[in-house]
């Protein structure tokens, strides 16, 4: 009986352990993790209208997705909406995109 219940306890602690929290694109940190993502960061970061620039991510239709989105006062600019592996999601705007968080600007970002 003290067998059973040790093992019985033993069972209750283990399996009472919360889940992990769900990664993003099946990485811990994507603006770090997902290469083409921190190229594209970098890329933004070399312009000379980087402080205006800042990362967006959020969820569409369930999936993670990207954006790049500014505060540039003269810029035309159309986000596009990327997925994990960095395609374009079509016919997709950032108004369709929840739970929207910035998760990169550059040190020197005048947006707010």
């Amino acid at each position: 009986m003290i067998r059973i219940s040790t093992v019985l306890i033993l069972v209750i602690l283990f399996s009472c352990q919360e889940p992990e929290g769900p990664k993003n694109c099946a990485v811990a940190n994507p603006v770090e993790d997902l290469s083409w993502l921190k190229e594209s960061i970098k890329t933004s970061a070399d312009t000379n209208l980087a402080e205006y620039f800042y990362l967006v991510q959020g969820a569409y239709k369930g999936a993670t997705v990207f954006t790049f989105l500014n505060c540039c006062p003269f810029c035309r600019f159309v986000p596009q909406i990327l997925d994990c592996e960095g395609n374009v999601i079509t016919n997709a705007s950032i108004n369709d995109v929840s739970n929207q968080k910035v998760i990169w600007r550059p040190t020197q970002s005048v947006c707010t």
